[in-house]
């Protein structure tokens, strides 16, 4: 039940932030993509530590799921500006990361509304690929990130959900995200 209040919740509060008019409440997925707690703060002025917990077991290689959509991923979101972070794994895409290509690594994004049912956002633009230290333990990531490879604060982050990307032809970049719940 709290599950699926956050998701509403999270849901809700972005139609109103981002207004996307036409955004749904998420799509199901595995249980590692339903985000339980989170929680994202600086542990000096230089090295941020983001930290969530999932409904599931969040595999550490792909698994069939993985494999069968282009991009899956874990978010923690500033729902204000539409700014994440992300960890994401996405071997059908192919490779995009030095430090860990056929893993989890992390991208810093930005999102827009536009997206068509059943998705919930356009990928605006991928503005990064920082280095981050990934841990995953049963249903817990945390990531060890420097602050300043990050495009918020890290207590701006407001929101956190797992993801895949699809395409949308009503998004600019083509690419759109789909919340899991």
């Amino acid at each position: 039940m709290k599950k699926a209040l956050i998701s509403i919740a999270l849901s809700a509060l972005a139609l109103a932030v981002l207004g996307a008019p036409g955004a749904q409440a998420g799509v199901a997925g595995p249980a590692y993509l339903a985000v339980g707690s989170f929680s994202a703060a600086l542990q000096n002025s230089n090295l941020a530590k983001l930290t969530l917990t999932t409904g599931g077991n969040i595999p550490i290689q792909a698994d069939d799921f993985i494999n069968s959509n282009p991009v899956v991923g874990l978010a923690w979101a500033d729902l204000r500006t539409g700014k994440v972070f992300v960890a994401t794994i996405h071997p059908v895409l192919g490779r995009d990361s030095r430090q860990n290509p056929t893993g989890w690594h992390a991208h810093t994004a930005t999102l827009a509304g536009g997206a068509t049912a059943p998705h919930d956002f356009c990928v605006a633009s991928i503005d990064s690929t920082p280095t981050a230290g990934i841990t995953i333990e049963a249903s817990r990531m945390t990531v060890n990130v420097a602050a300043s490879d990050l495009p918020e604060a890290p207590d701006r982050f407001n929101a956190a959900a797992g993801f895949t990307i699809q395409k949308d032809s009503a998004c600019a970049s083509g690419l759109a995200v789909q919340l899991s719940r």
